[in-house]
């Protein structure tokens, strides 16, 4: 196995850049998104980011993210950060300025031989952080308890080229702060971190999941955020203020709540078989869990915004 860069590059990149990614390249003609997912990830915080073109075909790339290197997350209007966050990034300014700073402090050489996602910060930013930049009236009652906003550092990446059916299996390390003395370990620890993600990819394996349609009881309606009517009347007033000028487009929502008594991967696994689509993602952080929402092929009113929800199993 051929890691890349050498130690002496290495040393070098680290002289330059906050992150430098370290990574080696395999056959993965037997390897499936999914059954990656499940290895490499597991239970633990990671990410399964996959495409469909046109409705008909995969795109070229899909990445599977795990064991994250800091965190940084938006709850009740202030910062929280876990792991190896650097002192100087704010937690006293917003959201939008930590994770500025935790980019900038982070700063990656970009590797032509690799795809184009080689590190950085995955998550979600809610629509409730623009009031960081705009002063915006009635703040929403918060009924869900989650973080308005979650990101995390990619630690470990297995980088997936369909065409050319290899997989690049990238270890982002973070060389902000050291020295020589602790440079070489660094490269060492990765080299070991790059050589466990292959041994973990080879034993890649899905098992079953139920395949749509389930015989059993059909769902009762779901409840609904809003009353009835009441998003109906919404859409109304919507037209109005378009027609009037004040706006160009909405997007409207409502949402819907049932109990789920499975593996929230799994719930994705069926929701990929169902209905394929353009930017599917999986993305599981320390508090909640994020997925790829279908769009209902009978809701003429409006799209249905990603689902959110706890990460925790019931």
């Amino acid at each position: 196995m051929r890691i890349s860069p050498s130690r002496e590059e290495f040393r070098t990149l680290a002289a330059a850049h906050g992150a430098v990614p370290v990574w080696c390249e395999v056959v993965a003609d037997q390897h499936t998104p999914v059954g990656s997912f499940l290895a490499l990830v597991g239970d633990e915080p990671g990410f399964l980011l996959e495409s469909v073109e046109h409705g008909e075909r995969w795109a070229r790339f899909s990445f599977v993210g795990c064991r994250p290197r800091a965190q940084i997350a938006l709850i009740d209007g202030k910062v929280h950060t876990s792991g190896a966050v650097p002192k100087n990034v704010p937690t006293d300014r917003g959201f939008l300025a930590a994770l500025e700073a935790m980019l900038a402090a982070y700063s990656s050489p970009v590797v032509p031989e690799l795809p184009p996602l080689q590190g950085g910060m995955i998550g979600h930013i809610g629509y409730d952080v623009v009031r960081e930049i705009e002063r915006l009236p009635n703040v929403p009652t918060d009924d869900r308890q989650m973080p308005d906003a979650a990101m995390s550092m990619i630690g470990s990446l297995a980088a997936f080229d369909h065409w050319k059916q290899r997989a690049y299996l990238i270890e982002s390390v973070a060389t902000l702060g050291l020295d020589a003395s602790t440079i070489d370990k660094a490269y060492d620890d990765a080299c070991v971190s790059v050589q466990r993600m292959a041994r973990d990819l080879a034993q890649a394996a899905a098992a079953d999941v139920a395949e749509p349609p389930v015989d059993g009881d059909a769902l009762a309606a779901p409840p609904s955020s809003m009353a009835s009517g009441k998003y109906q009347h919404a859409v109304r007033v919507a037209k109005e203020h378009i027609l009037a000028g004040d706006i160009f487009q909405v997007v409207l929502s409502q949402r819907f709540d049932l109990t789920l008594n499975a593996d929230p991967f799994d719930f994705y696994r069926v929701l990929r078989q169902v209905n394929p689509s353009p930017y599917m993602y999986f993305v599981r952080h320390e508090s909640l869990t994020i997925e790829t929402q279908r769009r209902n092929a009978l809701d003429e009113i409006g799209p249905l915004l990603p689902m959110i929800k706890s990460s925790q199993r019931t």
